[in-house]
This record gives structure tokens, sequence and C-alpha cells, in this order.
């Protein structure tokens, strides 16, 4: 009897490491949003409320700007190999994307979201979902080498060519870039304006390599160091938690502020 109690509370303690919630991966994805909110406000006081600081201070973050939208749609791939609900997910966040089309239509005439992070993010996950079973078969790090060389040969296919620029670079076929038909895939017409695109190339690849990171934490998801499950900062793993909500939120409550702020300097003079 105590043998067979012993064996229950290991079983048990398995399960429970099993299910634990990983929360250091919440705590980067809390990063990578918080450094998107802050460079957000630098957009809004550099072209809706221009300011000269503001410009300057969102020029100067372009490029770190790239890498945080890396690295969130790195993470998202991850966590989609540990939701079972991808599907769902993908179809809400596709819906929730076409609305903020139609109101960025409406805000920035000319310049809408017509394929931003938050369409890329939905359809990769309602692709990844719908063939979920199979991708799981394939094998991990050719699977994982391949992503990584697509997105590296498609980078710039938004700037009309394949390769990798200054090495060698193949130009489009003409016929790809005579109209916006394509841009969901990053065929785009010179002059194509929009306050965020993300189109499916390269970075789907991006996510679909986040995947099989993902695979691989599940598989050893028991041996993962303690540190990745310990909530040592509850508050950065809350804003990991709920990453969709306080993007949808925060550029409302932003541009509130700014221009309060701004009402109020007015007076003031």
């Amino acid at each position: 009897m105590q043998q067979l109690s012993e064996d229950y509370q290991s079983n048990e303690t398995q399960q429970k490491t099993r299910h634990r919630r990983i929360t250091v991966i919440d705590q980067f994805r809390g990063i990578a949003l918080i450094y998107m909110v802050i460079y957000h406000f630098l957009f809004d006081m550099a072209f809706v409320l221009p300011t000269e600081w503001g410009k300057a201070a969102y020029y100067a973050n372009d490029d770190f700007i790239v890498f945080d939208t890396a690295s969130f749609i790195l993470l998202a791939g991850v966590s989609s190999a540990l939701s079972r609900s991808n599907l769902k997910r993908g179809g809400r966040l596709l819906a929730i994307a076409m609305v903020f089309t139609a109101v960025t239509a409406f805000v920035f005439p000319g310049q809408a979201i017509y394929f931003g992070i938050l369409h890329l993010l939905g359809l990769s996950m309602v692709l990844y979902g719908a063939f979920e079973d199979f991708f799981r078969k394939l094998p991990v790090i050719p699977m994982l080498s391949l992503c990584i060389v697509i997105f590296t040969l498609t980078y710039d296919i938004h700037k009309g060519f394949f390769g990798v620029k200054g090495l060698f670079e193949w130009e489009l076929p003409a016929e790809l870039l005579q109209n916006n038909l394509l841009y969901p895939f990053g065929f785009i017409k010179a002059g194509f304006a929009s306050v965020d695109y993300v189109p499916l190339l390269p970075w789907f690849f991006l996510y679909f390599g986040g995947t099989y990171i993902g695979s691989v934490i599940v598989r050893h998801r028991d041996r993962l160091p303690s540190f990745c499950c310990n909530d040592r900062m509850p508050w950065l793993s809350f804003i990991g938690r709920h990453t969709l909500i306080i993007y949808i939120l925060h550029q409302p409550v932003i541009l509130a502020l700014v221009y309060g702020v701004d009402f109020l300097m007015h007076i003031g003079k």
C-alpha cells in the first residue's frame, strides 16, 4: 500500500510538472509587448501629434522594432506548439485584425493596416492549426533549418527581390509587382503604404520555426530548469498572458493620454 501511495504521488508530481506553465515565455512576450507599446507611443508623438523629439526617437528605434517584432512572432510560434486551440485562437485573431483594418482605414486614409501583425499571427495560427498533426510528424532539425533558409531568402521580398542583399539577389517577375493583389504574401507595388505591414513572406516561416522550437520544449518539459517555471515577476507574466487585450487597448489609451496632455498644455498657455 505504501508503495502504491508513493507511485501515485510520483505520477501526480510528474503530471503537475508536465502541465505547469512555462512563465519565462510569458515574461519574454511581456517584454516584447512593452517595447511595442513604447514604439507606438513614439509613432503617435511623431505623426499623430507631431513633435520633433518624437520623430527623432521614432526613427532612432527603427532597427530595434524589427528585432522586437521578430521576437514577438517567434514567441507566438513557440506558444502555438503549447496550445490545443490554434484554429480557434487564429480565427478570433483574424476577426479582430479585420476590425483593425476597418478602424485604421477611417483614421489613416490611404495607410490602413491591411496586413499587420495581427493578420499575420491569426492566419499563421489557422494554417498551423489546420495541419498541426501533419507538421508534428516532421523532423524538427530539418524543418527548423528549412524555415531559417526560407526566412532569410524571402526577407526582402517586399523590396522586389529574392535572396540575400549584397550576396545574391534575384529580381522578382514584374507581373508580381504590377498591383497589390498579392500583398498578404509580400508582393507589393511601389507606393504601397500601411502603418503596419507584416506579410506572410518572410514572417510566417519565423512563426513556423517557433512551433518546432515549441515542440522541443513540449517533449522536454519535465527537464526544464526551475527558473523557466518560477514566476518571480508576476506582473510581467501577467502582461505576457494578456498580450492580445493589451495590444487592442493600448493605442486608444495612448491617444487619449497624448491628446489630453496636449489639451491641458494649450489651456495653460
